[in-house]
């Protein structure tokens, strides 16, 4: 994979999540305190290092199960946001496939992915069906 990845001519569809667990943070920084995020500047600074696109939208998800990038379940909050598409990002070896793939722009890609129901089309249409879904105590 030593191609050189370019940002997309055309946008891409490719849903490609960054998630970043408070449980991951822990690992690597032990004195963590909830009130680093209190210095906006910093943990900002601190999510992009991670390969999150701290300008675009990104939110907080207090007390959740989830499994981290460890692959250990835990109950902690995390922060979802979409992944970085810089070069930088995407030639440092840590960027996902969702993220490369969506950089690479490539259409026949993003079919793939919306067959597999994994781009924001599909991601909307889903959750539109699961809003007229209710699911009951009996089932």
């Amino acid at each position: 994979m030593n191609k050189k990845l370019k940002f997309p001519a055309r946008p891409s569809a490719i849903v490609a999540l960054c998630i970043i667990s408070e449980s991951e943070i822990v690992r690597v920084m032990p004195n963590y305190s909830s009130e680093f995020e209190n210095q906006e500047d910093r943990f900002k600074n601190f999510l992009y290092s991670l390969g999150m696109d701290t300008e675009k939208p990104y939110q907080r998800q207090d007390a959740l199960q989830h499994r981290n990038r460890l692959n250990e379940i835990v109950v902690c909050s995390r922060w979802v946001g979409e992944e970085r598409l810089d070069e930088a990002w995407l030639n440092s070896g840590y960027a996902s496939k969702p993220a490369i793939d969506k950089a690479s722009g490539s259409k026949l890609t993003e079919d793939i992915y919306r067959a597999r129901y994994e781009t924001e089309d599909a991601q909307a249409l889903l959750e539109a069906r699961d809003k007229y879904n209710t699911i009951t105590e009996e089932e």
